[in-house]
């Protein structure tokens, strides 16, 4: 069964550029593109801030998450006594 989830993860940097002055050096940033900038930067993380927005698979309409955890927090045991309900 294939489940498909909607994630979001804030990413923060820190990259020095060197330039003439600060015009070319924002010229320089907006160019590159995001794998350039991960790659020159120092990657800072308040904590980890991965956070789950939905969840959709065949059995569901789209879930947030929070409906997930409520109605789909389930033990692989119930998982199977689902697949069986739906599968047959």
């Amino acid at each position: 069964m294939k489940f498909t989830f909607d994630w979001e993860d804030v990413v923060r940097g820190k990259i020095e550029i060197d330039a003439k002055n600060g015009l070319e050096a924002e010229s320089i940033f907006n160019q590159m593109s995001l794998i350039e900038r991960q790659e020159k930067s120092s990657m800072l993380r308040d904590n980890d801030d991965s956070k789950i927005k939905f969840v959709d698979f065949e059995w569901s309409d789209t879930l947030t998450y929070d409906e997930w955890k409520s109605d789909w927090d389930l033990t692989s045991d119930e998982w199977e006594e689902w697949e069986k309900r739906f599968n047959h």
